[in-house]
């Protein structure tokens, strides 16, 4: 019987064990090296030539993989609850209910629960990190300028 959740959610993140770790790594650094034209071989020997837009993704899997994270794929229109938002930014549950309701990341209301695009919850993400890697920056001037 077919599950109506989402799959990434359904399964755990992948994350490769201690004997896969270093066929992980090789795997990533050849994939690196752009050896022609990537496929997908069959059990059978034939080969399918993979689209670009799989390899990327394949690249990025493995090289989170190599160094040591777990991976999960997630459609970018798939919807998440509160709490799963929260667990990819890494902060509390009522800290992201007061970012909804300061507008700084779009939801919707499924009855009186809260739904949150995994678009727009990168969205947010990417604009929270230019901003933390410009104070930093800011920090750093500053910190020169003093001397210090």
């Amino acid at each position: 019987m077919r599950s109506t959740g989402p799959a990434y959610l359904e399964d755990q993140p992948v994350a490769a064990d201690a004997q896969e770790t270093a066929a992980v790594a090789n795997l990533e650094q050849y994939l690196a090296e752009k050896h022609g034209i990537p496929a997908l071989v069959g059990p059978t020997g034939e080969s399918f030539p993979l689209p670009k837009s799989v390899y990327r993704v394949l690249k990025t899997v493995l090289k989170e993989m190599a160094r040591g994270n777990a991976v999960a794929v997630v459609p970018v229109h798939h919807e998440l609850t509160t709490q799963e938002a929260a667990d990819l930014l890494k902060v509390s549950r009522p800290f992201l209910i007061g970012l909804l309701e300061r507008g700084e990341i779009a939801y919707r209301k499924n009855g009186t629960h809260r739904r949150i695009r995994f678009a727009d919850l990168m969205t947010y993400r990417k604009r929270r990190d230019e901003a933390r890697s410009a104070t930093l920056a800011e920090l750093a001037a500053e910190s020169a300028r003093l001397g210090l």
